[in-house]
């Protein structure tokens, strides 16, 4: 009893000195810490609030997912269009549609920012797992009420969920999902799972899965850390069958409807993904699977979180620079080698609450990133793995140095990790908010039967916004279509009647826009009149600017403009797009005139998407 009282008074004392000595960390664990309900629901909603607040500081999404199928898959799904059109989101069209009606029906019926608002309100729930479950791997430690929301916070402050941050791509939508059936399928402090927990997460787990397949990395992950904790293995392998059980069920109320409405009408429920086993007729039998990110060989594979810290193109098409991977490499390995020469010394760790919650942690996350690695090797799957790395760095730094020295190594790697991701903050791509999120000019001239989106750029998202009444088609797009295809849409042109329509991509010059912005500028401040002399500088300093005399400009004052080049080489870009479809609609005995082309302007926010607008002639190879 004298022993134990020494420790608790101990531990006190530790406790205390450490509030002295981070005093900042005292007044968060009053306000903000995890050790009191109130103190969770300060720090989620506060975080929450901020992730609301930065959306909308980013604008309007305009990412190429959304233009590509995010905005159509819903509107098809409510408007049964699936045996109308034909793949106008390309392959993208049969994902399971449930995520986007949410986003499609707030943008439909309330301002556009209000959206913005409440997408980033709903990134930033993941904090609130993120950081519990840094609360409980932190169990004996006196600092754990504050250190754990401040680790949730880093996790946010990570280059994968900052760059979905706001946007409708679904990684960072679906995160609190998969993070809170992770921190429900732990066992309680008692070392016990609890059933009705159990299932719950079971629930959420489904749920993630049904709202975006790829996170079923993360369902096979969760069920195998549930063997790791030290119970009873019929309590393991029962406990797991309960989360499967009850993630499969979810996943059959949620998707089933949706993959069973694909397997009646096309033959495969994945359609058109792994049709090399199920063989349906309008798709090619391929896998249909992005295998350019995977790694090449073995060599490549183990150095994989080295190689894309250094190289992000490796995993992304934009940048996400990060160092949290590659400290996590280094110290992952150095933890490996550290717990085998422990092990051939014979010191063996007691088994604790702590010890078996991190255990279970590191499980989920070593097996959700090899899964990761072998199945897609892109970095934006990794938000749910972001979000754990920084309690994950911090564990593992503690593991390999004393206490001491951990607490003054650790926060400054996880300061390093969270400002590199911070100062190279990339996203999907943004607009200026309007009221309306989507307009889009109705073509010229009489209605038309069918309508063919020509190319693989994404432009499905103007569908809902045209004239009802023709059914659309893509042709020349990312979908793997087989010659049975072909025959589907010249079927369509047959029964819809009317004449044929295709919508063509238009190249536009963004920097334009910037040089507008720096107009308006130049205007307030008076830059544009007189001399002009920064105006001129600028002009003279960059290629891809020229000035316009106040002579020869239609407001009688400088102005900036787009070099001559670069508006030759836009103008030349587009005649390509335009005399590049006729070889694509040749097999399907449609011809392209450019002169029966117009250009037509659609606008997401105040960033204009212009599209061509071509009537289309019966007979292969007309207007070529």
């Amino acid at each position: 009893m004298q022993v134990t009282a020494e420790v608790t008074a101990g531990r006190g004392l530790r406790a205390r000195a450490m509030d002295r000595l981070h005093p900042m960390g005292a007044w968060m664990g009053g306000v903000f810490g995890f050790g009191t309900r109130r103190g969770m629901a300060n720090a989620s909603l506060a975080v929450s609030l901020l992730c609301g607040l930065l959306s909308l500081l980013r604008g309007q999404d305009a990412n190429w997912d959304l233009r590509n199928y995010h905005v159509y898959n819903a509107w098809a799904l409510l408007e049964g269009r699936l045996g109308i059109d034909l793949a106008p989101a390309q392959m993208q069209s049969y994902f399971v549609p449930l995520l986007d009606v949410p986003y499609f029906l707030l943008v439909q019926h309330a301002p556009a920012p209000v959206a913005g608002l409440l997408l980033g309100l709903l990134h930033g729930l993941a904090f609130l797992p993120a950081a519990w479950i840094a609360w409980r791997a932190l169990a004996g430690d006196p600092r754990r009420d504050w250190l754990a929301p401040l680790l949730g916070l880093a996790g946010l402050a990570s280059a994968a969920f900052l760059s979905e941050l706001g946007n409708t791509m679904g990684d960072a939508s679906t995160a609190p999902l998969v993070l809170g059936a992770l921190a429900l399928a732990m066992p309680g402090t008692d070392g016990r799972w609890r059933i009705g927990r159990v299932v719950l997460a079971g629930v959420l787990l489904g749920m993630a899965v049904s709202f975006k397949l790829t996170n079923a990395i993360y369902a096979v992950a969760l069920g195998l850390a549930m063997l790791v904790p030290p119970q009873p293995w019929p309590a393991r392998l029962r406990t797991g069958v309960c989360v499967a059980v009850a993630a499969l069920a979810t996943f059959a109320v949620l998707a089933g409807p949706w993959l069973y409405r694909l397997w009646g009408e096309f033959g495969n429920p994945l359609f058109p993904q792994f049709n090399s086993w199920f063989q349906a007729p309008l798709a090619t039998p391929v896998a249909v699977a992005d295998t350019r990110w995977l790694p090449q060989g073995w060599g490549e594979a183990l150095l994989r979180p080295l190689l894309f810290t250094a190289n992000p193109y490796l995993v992304s098409e934009i940048a996400l620079l990060q160092v949290i991977w590659a400290l996590l490499y280094v110290a992952a390995l150095a933890a490996s080698l550290a717990w085998l020469v422990r092990r051939v010394r014979g010191q063996r760790g007691a088994s604790t609450e702590g010890v078996d919650v991190r255990r279970m942690i590191g499980a989920f996350f070593v097996v959700a990133f090899v899964i990761w690695l072998v199945m897609f090797s892109i970095h934006r799957y990794l938000v749910v793995l972001e979000l754990l790395a920084p309690l994950m760095l911090w564990l593992l730094v503690h593991y390999l140095l004393p206490a001491r020295k951990a607490g003054r190594v650790a926060p400054v790697a996880l300061v390093l990790a969270a400002l590199v991701a911070l100062a190279g903050w990339n996203d999907w791509g943004h607009a200026g908010w309007s009221r309306t999120a989507f307009r889009v000019q109705p073509p010229p001239g009489a209605p038309v039967g069918t309508v063919l989106l020509v190319g693989g750029e994404p432009q499905a998202w103007r569908v809902p916004f045209l004239p009802s009444g023709p059914a659309y088609a893509s042709v020349g797009s990312n979908f793997p279509a087989s010659q049975a295809y072909v025959e589907r849409v010249n079927a369509m042109v047959r029964t819809h009647g009317g004449q044929v329509a295709a919508i063509l991509p238009v190249h536009v010059d963004r920097r334009a826009e910037s040089i507008d912005r720096r107009n308006r500028w130049a205007s307030r401040l008076g830059l544009d009149a007189g001399d002009c002399t920064l105006l001129r500088k600028l002009a003279g300093r960059s290629r891809a600017l020229q000035l316009v005399e106040p002579s020869q400009s239609p407001t009688g004052r400088c102005l900036l403009a787009p070099a001559a080049e670069r508006v030759m080489a836009t103008g030349e870009a587009n005649a390509a797009v335009i005399a590049g479809a006729s070889p694509i609609l040749a097999p399907y005995g449609l011809g392209l005139d450019p002169a029966d082309c117009v250009k037509v302007d659609s606008w997401i926010g105040t960033q204009s998407h212009p599209y061509h607008w071509c009537r289309l002639t019966t007979g292969p190879g007309q207007g070529d």
